[in-house]
């Protein structure tokens, strides 16, 4: 009879009017800069500045996006973007998720030790260690290429500590039981980890897959010669040329995050159950 009432009164709960309300507030809240975004990007530029501000606009126009396509390279910045944001995605997920299964199911001395050492990474902001990660950069010779951007960021801590809380998921026995059959670890790993850790690995894909893609700090110091610029360098630098043009900026913001979306839109089932499984809450 407890149970009964209990469940009953976590659906009368779930099913409260409150919590549809909230959820409408939140989603508007987070939906509705996109939307004027938009919005924006296809007004005059009369009409970026009128008062009262209007949603919709009055004369639809694409002139913002031509202009955008002309003014910026666009083609050449999504293509650095997208190389480098794939290349480094895969590279990150990669050996991310290699090192995490190692922390998580391979036992070895120091294993604890080792991991609590790089753990403690995390609490070290970027810009302590900016500096000197720039000066070994030009003194290997590497300034201004896109090794750069690459090579200090072969791995990452979070997602090792994110992949090995779901190692602790798949069952040590079949990684055993594969062990006795005379697989390596590098077979099980390939054929049978990786496999099971399809909504883990989705969840990487998407968070640094957007990661990558909106990278500027790093970007802007080590890369001098504009062919090479990267998208939020780009815009950076058609927001100080033509800081006024409201509906241009809007426009080319709009043509940047485009993937980052259709990313999200293709994986967000894979992601929430990935972030379900390994703990990863607000």
């Amino acid at each position: 009879m407890a149970i009964r009432c209990a469940n009953l009164l976590a659906r009368v709960r779930r099913s409260h009017p409150l919590n549809y309300v909230l959820l409408i507030a939140g989603a508007t809240a987070m939906v509705f800069p996109f939307i004027w975004m938009l919005s924006t990007s296809f007004k005059v530029e009369s009409e970026t500045v009128s008062y009262p501000p209007r949603l919709l606009p009055l004369h639809p126009t694409l002139r913002n996006y031509i202009d955008v396509i002309a003014r910026v390279n666009m083609v050449r910045l999504y293509r650095n973007t997208a190389f480098l944001a794939i290349v480094k995605t895969a590279i990150h997920v990669y050996t991310s998720t290699y090192l995490g299964y190692i922390f998580g199911k391979i036992e070895f001395p120091g294993r604890e030790v080792i991991f609590a050492i790089l753990l403690s990474t995390l609490i070290v902001p970027f810009e302590v260690y900016m500096v000197p990660l720039y000066v070994m950069i030009v003194q290997a010779k590497m300034g201004n290429t896109y090794q750069a951007l690459i090579v200090p960021f072969l791995t990452s801590t979070y997602a090792i500590f994110l992949v090995r809380n779901f190692m602790y998921g798949i069952p040590n026995d079949l990684l055993d039981a594969a062990r006795m059959d005379g697989a390596g670890e590098l077979y099980i790993f390939h054929q049978l980890v990786l496999p099971l850790s399809r909504s883990v690995l989705a969840t990487l894909i998407g968070f640094y897959f957007m990661w990558n893609w909106n990278d500027f700090l790093w970007p802007l110091i080590v890369i001098t010669d504009s062919r090479k610029y990267v998208l939020p360098v780009g815009l950076a630098v058609l927001e100080a040329e033509r800081l006024s043009q409201h509906g241009l900026m809007m426009a080319a913001a709009s043509v940047a995050i485009v993937p980052v979306l259709l990313v999200f839109l293709v994986m967000q089932n894979h992601i929430v159950e990935g972030i379900a499984i390994t703990g990863l809450k607000g």
